[in-house]
């Protein structure tokens, strides 16, 4: 794949991605004079709302935020001191980021749905969400170049290159795995999601931080 091609499929991921803003924020407008004083803006470990925000949060909360961090994950790429990595990446990090901002958008969407009765929407869309999300990142891990601010960042990813690649390369098929764990998450008993979330997420920190030291030890053994 030549580099103009990376770079225009990358910035096709990055148009869609404000399109998704764009939507949200009409959205908002659209809705903002139907909505009720107070809208649900969180949901506990059994799935049940217990946090409200107003009218005017309720509907601009989520798009402001979405249009901030599409700014701040566009701009990251221009000012890391290995951006020249980001561009050899192609799409990979403008999909990462596409997928970040349609599962912000699908959230929103679920918090407007509980205010029209229907309140386990946001549980069911967030839970396999992250699963998702784990399995586009596992996906492509082994193909995030080097950098400062994007991937599985530890003291010994940092310090190497060598332990960077090795680190996403064997991560990679098990944050798929572990997002696959997660997809069925928002449909199982409520008992089961914070275990499954919590546990999954330490395992896979764990590995990663452990696997990247044990490498990083053994390349600094073997010089």
């Amino acid at each position: 794949m030549t580099e103009m091609k990376k770079a225009r499929d990358g910035r096709l991921f990055i148009i869609l991605s404000g399109i998704v803003v764009l939507v949200s924020l009409i959205a908002g407008l659209i809705l903002y004079p139907q909505l009720p004083e107070q809208v649900p803006s969180h949901w506990n470990a059994a799935g049940e709302i217990d946090g409200y925000m107003g009218r005017l949060g309720g509907a601009f909360f989520l798009p402001a935020v979405m249009l901030g961090l599409l700014i701040m994950l566009t701009v990251i790429p221009k000012i890391d001191p290995k951006k020249r990595n980001y561009q050899s990446m192609g799409k990979v990090y403008s999909l990462v980021v596409f997928t970040i901002i349609v599962f912000m958008g699908a959230i929103y969407a679920g918090t407007i749905a509980a205010v029209y009765g229907h309140p386990m929407a946001v549980p069911r869309i967030a839970m396999p969400g992250i699963g998702l999300l784990l399995i586009i990142l596992g996906n492509y891990m082994g193909k995030i170049k080097y950098n400062y601010t994007f991937g599985i960042r530890t003291p010994w990813t940092l310090a190497s290159e060598e332990v960077w690649y090795k680190t996403h390369r064997v991560m990679g098929p098990l944050w798929v795995v572990g997002g696959l764990i997660l997809l069925p998450v928002g449909f199982l008993p409520a008992g089961w999601t914070m275990p499954l979330i919590v546990g999954v997420s330490v395992l896979l920190s764990l590995g990663s931080m452990g696997y990247s030291f044990l490498v990083y030890r053994k390349i600094m053994k073997d010089s």
